[in-house]
């Protein structure tokens, strides 16, 4: 029989769980549920009901900030609502959810804290379906990474988000990731908590349940980041090519497939996310390999592929022009390279260059992608005229270089094919760009210019360990590169000279301190020693934001939006992650 609820709006929600009870005899409400019954008896004055439960669901919520802002106001007739619910409800309550809204109505006194977690650790407790819920130091920070999704981008096994707080007694709860991170059934979640002196505790890995019900989401393979070598010997040696982030989520299985043979070999990645040391495949150079994966729910049967990978052997390419040679991480112990070449064909543009066709690839030369990104973007007409197809299969790049003798600066014409060198699965291995990496379709001004940068400069190696983006606007643009500082101190300086630029049409990036200010970047989805575009700028009232773009296409701060890479910091922020301002005169 429904119970009787004075409060209307109240009254009108709990008709509806009544409603999906029937419909669901299973159903229980759990923490979020009851944030909505908290909201209806909750209101302010001024305050809606949906305003309150914006508020009681605002990231870093406490259980007890919670507390007071749901009793606050709280009448007597509203009081008793809850204990009907919680005393004659006709459908029941999970125990987190109860012990909360006895609370609320002050049937529990002070409740005594929590046994602390072991060691220097956390604990999660319950299931994940409204987030994550345990008990560490009172007035940690908890952080945490879906290392199940990870692999699909460029993020470290630290590369952590912050997700809740907790309380005064060790308590947090309802602690969620967001975006491309938000947690699905089945997902493995690395988090771990951060005291007040900067200290951490161990990390814990949590698998999620409760969710929804079933898992249903695979192990995310990194097909980019297998590498495949050919040893004399009829073997395949098998390796993570960026052995800081991860191929797939620790524990899944990978199954390789050689399409020449038939022969299958699986593999288990390691708790670092990668293949274990010395592991090989039988095969030769020119073998393809099909890629399959399970999490041990998913794909158990390895039906379905991932992708295909192959193993270098040869150039390969038309070789119109010599081609660069390889960053010496990409080379063997004897010099040769670990991987092959491919000939692309695809459009050197498509519609007008822009700052998101640009993605770094598998070298340390931020500075410029970073760099080509800000004049794409400040003025397309320097890229078109910077690059020709010669219709031959060859395209020339014509740098600017200071002439020291006249003060002038004078043309440097660099002329390259459209071989590239590709990573197994057979995308490029350096700069790529965003539309594709089909051979045949992939937009082309952009890795063509990277390799006629490195033409130029002598070899990928050359230009792969750091440099400064006004450099690389000097020669793209003929204007004169230079740098300021950035500090606090000249906030204005730094601001007029942004705006300058932007409004100019002229390009300007921004780098960030070294590893040894890598503490500084922790949880602000920024990183050390990289460097960054600068697209423009904003304001808003009193405030002025910086709009910044990773080079890598991806990885941002939280919160802003889609992860391309793009966001904007305010100005204070802005000067306190970055060291120094780069662009032209």
């Amino acid at each position: 029989m429904p119970i009787n609820i004075s409060d209307r709006k109240l009254a009108t929600l709990y008709a509806n769980f009544e409603a999906q009870k029937r419909t669901n005899p299973s159903l229980k409400l759990g923490q979020e549920q009851a944030l909505e019954i908290l909201a209806q008896v909750g209101d302010r004055a001024g305050w809606s009901a949906a305003k309150v439960h914006e508020q009681l669901k605002k990231p870093g919520m406490t259980r007890d900030q919670q507390l007071a802002l749901a009793t606050k106001g709280l009448s007597a007739s509203e009081k008793k609502d809850l204990e009907k619910i919680l005393d004659s409800g006709t459908v029941p309550l999970e125990a987190s959810a109860k012990a909360f809204l006895e609370a609320v109505v002050g049937r529990t006194g002070p409740q005594p804290p929590p046994p602390p977690p072991p060691g220097n650790g956390i604990t999660v407790t319950g299931d994940q379906k409204n987030g994550l819920s345990g008990v560490t130091k009172a007035g940690a920070t908890i952080e945490a990474i879906n290392i199940t999704t990870a692999p699909g981008g460029r993020l470290h096994m630290d590369d952590t988000m912050v997700i809740g707080k907790a309380d005064a007694s060790g308590k947090f709860n309802m602690a969620k990731l967001t975006g491309d991170q938000a947690m699905k059934e089945g997902d493995l979640v690395r988090m771990r908590a951060r005291y007040a002196d900067g200290s951490t505790s161990d990390w814990v890995t949590v698998k999620a349940k409760g969710i929804e019900a079933t898992d249903s989401r695979n192990a995310v393979v990194a097909l980019f980041r297998i590498g495949m070598t050919a040893a004399p010997n009829g073997k395949v040696a098998v390796e993570n090519i960026n052995a800081s982030r991860q191929v797939s989520e620790p524990g899944a299985t990978l199954q390789f497939t050689n399409a020449r043979t038939g022969e299958k070999t699986k593999v288990t990645v390691t708790d670092t996310g990668g293949f274990p040391a010395g592991f090989q495949l039988n095969g030769k150079a020119g073998d393809s390999f099909s890629v399959a994966a399970s999490d041990g729910k998913n794909n158990a049967t390895f039906a379905t592929a991932v992708g295909n990978i192959t193993v270098p052997g040869g150039t390969g390419g038309s070789d119109l022009v010599p081609d660069p040679a390889l960053h010496k991480d990409e080379l063997n112990a004897d010099g040769t390279p670990r991987f092959g070449k491919k000939n692309f064909t695809g459009p050197l543009f498509v519609d007008a260059p822009a700052a998101g066709d640009v993605k770094q690839g598998q070298i340390g030369d931020c500075y410029f992608p970073a760099a080509l990104a800000a004049v794409a973007k400040a003025n397309p007409d320097f890229i078109t005229k910077l690059i020709k197809d010669n219709g031959d299969g060859t395209y020339t790049v014509n740098f600017k270089q200071k002439d020291w003798a006249t003060g002038r600066m004078r043309d440097v014409p660099v002329k390259v094919d459209g071989d590239l060198w590709v990573r197994s699965y057979g995308g490029p291995l350096y700069g790529s760009s965003a539309n594709s990496t089909d051979p045949k379709k992939m937009e082309l001004w952009f890795p063509l210019v990277e390799k006629a940068y490195a033409q130029w400069k002598g070899s990928y190696d050359a230009i792969g360990n750091g440099g400064m983006a006004s450099d690389v606007m000097e020669a793209v643009t003929g204007r004169s590169g230079d740098d300021m500082y950035v500090s606090s101190g000249n906030k204005e300086a730094l601001w007029n000279q942004i705006t300058r630029s932007v409004d100019n049409k002229l390009p300007v990036a921004a780098g960030t301190y070294g590893d040894d200010r890598e503490a500084l970047y922790t949880n602000t989805g920024v990183y050390a020693d990289h460097a960054y575009s600068i697209l423009g700028y904003e304001k808003s009232g009193t405030e002025r934001y910086v709009v910044i773009r990773n080079p890598w296409g991806e990885s941002e701060p939280a919160g802003n939006g889609p992860n391309d890479g793009v966001f904007k910091l305010k100005l204070e922020d802005f000067t306190k992650l970055y060291q120094n301002l780069m662009y032209v005169n």
